[in-house]
């Protein structure tokens, strides 16, 4: 069953320090199958989820794999060039500094 593009994100959204972070799980994606681009007041992430046994029968399934997207509107604005994302442990964190400025959009490599 793929993901539903419709269902919100679940996101941590956080301040301290001069930037502005965001949490996202993404069970099952690589660095390399996840693709961040954050504007002055929104973050884009998109991510192909695979898991090595998505063949098998489940009897219980409560996160899913396949191609996925969310937005997450900021609720300050930032610096889109100074961004950083790692993703570790199943959890995207994108970090940037906080910015009356903005900037357009950038491709935020993921770590």
């Amino acid at each position: 069953m793929p993901i539903d593009p419709s269902v919100p994100a679940r996101a941590n959204v956080y301040e301290g320090n001069g930037q502005l972070s965001v949490a996202i799980p993404i069970p099952g994606a690589h660095p390399e199958h996840v693709r961040v681009s954050l504007g002055p007041a929104v973050l884009r992430v998109q991510a192909d989820c695979k898991y090595p046994q998505e063949s098998q029968r489940y009897h219980r399934r409560d996160w899913q794999v396949g191609s996925w997207h969310a937005e997450v509107a900021l609720p300050r604005g930032v610096d889109p060039a100074s961004a950083r994302a790692t993703l570790n442990l199943g959890v995207l964190v994108v970090m940037a500094p906080l910015s009356e400025d903005g900037g357009g959009e950038h491709e935020v490599t993921v770590e």
